[in-house]
């Protein structure tokens, strides 16, 4: 029989099962007492003025294409006006599937119609970039980065009509945000506290997927211009490749700095291996 309240509030049981009910109340105050499991954060890697260098490469790309002061005759480099550099490079949906050009998927996002289109795209991405790769490394941050914006590519070629051209490192950078939400949203999955730090990864991965899908509607379709479906295929395809990555990265204990920086040279070599191939 339970009787009055707050602290004093009074349970009353048979003589007999005293200890009975004394073990049973022990038993729910150690339960309630107990941690939580918490969840704990991955290390993370201090390489945020590397991200910068990349970026600072990217410009650097972009006045040798528009012939900046000493950059307009680079040793090695093909002389050849702005427009050219387009016309071997954008995302020409014709010649991807008329004559199987799909190395223009990694040329196309090196590429920018303007110095305003490229800087925006440098400011408005390199905080999601930073974010990436201090989380998984600089080389595999840059390679996921080229994978999900070149399968954004791929995907927006296969949807266009045959007439559509597109260039930029926007598709890629709306990848980084998928690709960071993929990760996190598959990171705590798996392991003994599945059902709270997996849950909890999992809520986190789609509240940044719901804030790129924000970005998207505020800014990916802003302009006559602008390839909204590139965006979107971008976004789309960085949450898968960053999912399978989070999975894979789980069961292997990938990656080590060896095979971080390995991915980071497979990612450089692959976009000079598809300029050599559209010049």
């Amino acid at each position: 029989m339970l009787t009055g309240r707050g602290n004093k509030l009074r349970l009353y049981v048979p003589a007999l099962l005293e200890r009975q009910a004394r073990s049973e109340l022990e038993a729910v105050l150690a339960e309630s007492r107990k941690p939580r499991p918490v969840y704990i954060e991955p290390p993370t890697h201090n390489n945020a003025h590397w991200v910068l260098s990349v970026l600072l490469l990217l410009i650097l790309w972009h006045g040798v294409r528009m012939h900046w002061g000493f950059l307009a005759h680079l040793p090695g480099l093909p002389d050849l006006p702005s427009e050219e550099w387009s016309r071997l490079g954008s995302l020409d949906v014709f010649r991807v599937k008329t004559f199987g050009e799909w190395y223009r998927c990694v040329t196309a996002l090196t590429l920018h119609a303007d110095s305003q289109h490229l800087f925006g795209n440098v400011l408005f991405g390199a905080p999601f970039l930073i974010l990436l790769c201090r989380r998984v490394g600089l080389g595999l941050g840059l390679f996921l980065i080229l994978l999900a914006g070149t399968f954004g590519n791929a995907l927006n070629a296969w949807y266009r009509p045959a007439g559509h051209i597109s260039l930029g490192f926007s598709t890629a950078l709306f990848g980084t945000v998928g690709v960071l939400s993929g990760f996190m949203a598959l990171q705590g999955w798996g392991s003994r506290t599945q059902s709270d730090t997996g849950k909890l990864s999992w809520r986190r991965g789609i509240l940044l997927l719901a804030a790129g899908t924000g970005i998207l509607a505020m800014l990916g379709t802003e302009g006559d211009k602008t390839d909204y479906a590139a965006h979107l295929f971008g976004l789309l395809s960085g949450f898968i490749v960053g999912g399978t990555a989070s999975w894979i990265s789980r069961r292997t204990a990938l990656p080590s700095p060896v095979i971080n920086t390995l991915l980071g040279l497979g990612a450089a070599g692959l976009v000079v291996l598809c300029w050599r191939l559209a010049l």
